[in-house]
Parts: C-alpha cells; sequence; structure tokens
C-alpha cells in the first residue's frame, strides 16, 4: 500500500510543506513529528513569498532532501502551477521514489493520474462543488486538499464558518481531507478538524514561519496537540 495512504488509513497526518527545499528544514520537520513532507518546483509559493525553481534547478536539493526523510516517512512533490516539468523530466521524476504528488487541480496534466507509483493528492479552491470534488476522486485523486480559503482571508483566525465549508467538503469528497493552514489554525484548534472529518492538518509558512528558527518548536507543537486527541 501506498505510504501515504497507509498513514492517512492508520492516524490524523501531519504534512510539513517545507519553505524551501532545503534538507535542514526536512530534517527539522522528521525530528519533530511530521508524518510527511512536500517539496516544491515551479511556482512562487503565495503563503511563503518563495519561489521555487524547474527540476533541473532543484533536484540537487530535493535529492538531499529525500535522503533525510524517506527512510522514515513519505515525501511528496508539488511539480508546479501554472508551469509543469516538460516532458523529458518526467521519467526521472516518476523513478525518483517520490510517494504522492500534490497539485491544484486546474494544474493536473491528465496523465499524473495514471502514476500508479505514487498517491494523487489535487487540491480544490474556493471555487469548488461537491460534483466536482466527486468527479475528481473518480478520475483517480485519492486525498483532497482542502486550499478553499480566498487570499484575502489568509493568515486569519479559524472560524466556525470554515469548519463548516471543511464539513461540507470531507462529506463531499469520501476520501481523507487534509486541510493546508491557509488560516493561522493553532495546535489547540486540530480536534475541531478532527471533529469534522478532515484527517490531516498540512503546516506550512503561515504558522511555521520562514526558515528554521521557529520551524522545530511549531512543528513539535501540532504534534503533541495531534498525540493529545488519538493518545
Amino acid at each position: 500500500m501506498n505510504r501515504l495512504l497507509k498513514a492517512f488509513s492508520q492516524k490524523f497526518v501531519l504534512l510539513v510543506s517545507i519553505t524551501q527545499n532545503d534538507p535542514e528544514l526536512a530534517r527539522i520537520a522528521l525530528e519533530n513529528g511530521a508524518d510527511a513532507v512536500k517539496v516544491h518546483l515551479n511556482c512562487a509559493h503565495f503563503a511563503s513569498g518563495t519561489d521555487f525553481g524547474s527540476w533541473e534547478a532543484e533536484k540537487e536539493n530535493i535529492a538531499k532532501v529525500a535522503e533525510v526523510v524517506k527512510p522514515y516517512i513519505p515525501l511528496g512533490i508539488v511539480t508546479g502551477a501554472e508551469v509543469v516539468p516538460p516532458a523529458e523530466d518526467l521519467p526521472e521524476i516518476r523513478r525518483f521514489g517520490f510517494d504522492f504528488w500534490d497539485l491544484f487541480a486546474h494544474h493536473i496534466p491528465p496523465e499524473y493520474l495514471k502514476w500508479e507509483e505514487m498517491a494523487h493528492m489535487s487540491a480544490v479552491g474556493p471555487d469548488w462543488t461537491p460534483e466536482f470534488v466527486k468527479d475528481l476522486v473518480s478520475l483517480g485523486v485519492n486525498v483532497i486538499e482542502s486550499s478553499i480559503i480566498p487570499r484575502t482571508m489568509y493568515r486569519t483566525r479559524l472560524t466556525a464558518a470554515d469548519l463548516c465549508l471543511y464539513k461540507r467538503l470531507v462529506r463531499s469528497a469520501g476520501v481523507p481531507v487534509i486541510v493546508p493552514t491557509q488560516k493561522k489554525v493553532r495546535p489547540d484548534e486540530v480536534r475541531f478538524l478532527q471533529e469534522v472529518g478532515v484527517k490531516g492538518l498540512a503546516i506550512g509558512a503561515v504558522v511555521t514561519d520562514l526558515g528554521k528558527v521557529h520551524l522545530g518548536e511549531r512543528v513539535a507543537a501540532f504534534r503533541r496537540a495531534i498525540d493529545d486527541i488519538y493518545g
């Protein structure tokens, strides 16, 4: 069974989206309780303000991240946004050993849906509908990332309205739903996500800040909160 999907079947997953493809950030995430880590290519990451380059530019650093992470927990890749790797890079990316890819639905090349060696995680935005999510799952998406918060609301506090939207998405998806920290979710609020059926939390720059200074303590705080729920 795919390692990421196995993790979702066993526990509430803490995924860390590192703000640079840096093995030291990956090590800190791992040592403080991450269940999975993801790296990025070909995009300007809105929450962190970080620009990620091509596969050719990033693969050396990603290989170092993999050395740290893959013996222990799943490693995933965001291959891009409007720009994704050219066809000549895809065989190497597929052979690399990523456990999953993660892309917004409107950026997923159809051929990615046939990559049986990786789990398929699709983010949906504020314009999602239940029918759209169900159709994504019917195409082979295994995990839905609930990126449904408008950018104007990033870094604001979690509300009951957000929980209702997440609950509706969980009800529609029928597969694990993971919530990224677009909102400034606190560790003590993880229990509310769990109560509405969310199966994981993807933490990134909004709650970890950039670089290494606070990453360890913040990953550890979410790890403790999750462990307090599940024992």
